[in-house]
């Protein structure tokens, strides 16, 4: 039997999360980006929690809340750069990611 680990959404996810971790570790004390991370590491565990449901209507509610998250994310991602919290280069990363989790999530 599989896991959530085995799933490719999940591990889209977690490699974000990864990347997230990674790029602000550099940025320093920033509301915006405690706000990245933990949204973050939310859609990671929504992410996993969705993957384990057995009701399918229950495992589509919860992704369609880590799809709300997703915006979020993007969201904060956009207003980081603007301030200059991150360069074009790290926001098109996560933000490409992001925006490709999304994808995945329809």
């Amino acid at each position: 039997m599989s896991t959530f680990h085995d799933n490719k959404l999940w591990q889209d996810a977690y490699v974000s999360a990864l990347d997230v971790a990674e790029v602000l570790e550099s940025v320093g004390p920033s509301d915006v980006a405690t706000h990245i991370k933990n949204h973050s590491l939310t859609v990671l565990t929504v992410t996993a929690d969705a993957l384990t449901r057995r009701d399918r209507r229950e495992m589509e509610g919860k992704l369609r809340d880590v799809g709300g998250l997703v915006a979020a994310i993007r969201s904060l991602l956009s207003v980081a750069w603007a301030q200059d919290l991150l360069s074009d280069e790290q926001f098109g990363k996560l933000d490409g990611a992001y925006e490709n989790l999304s994808k995945s999530l329809k």
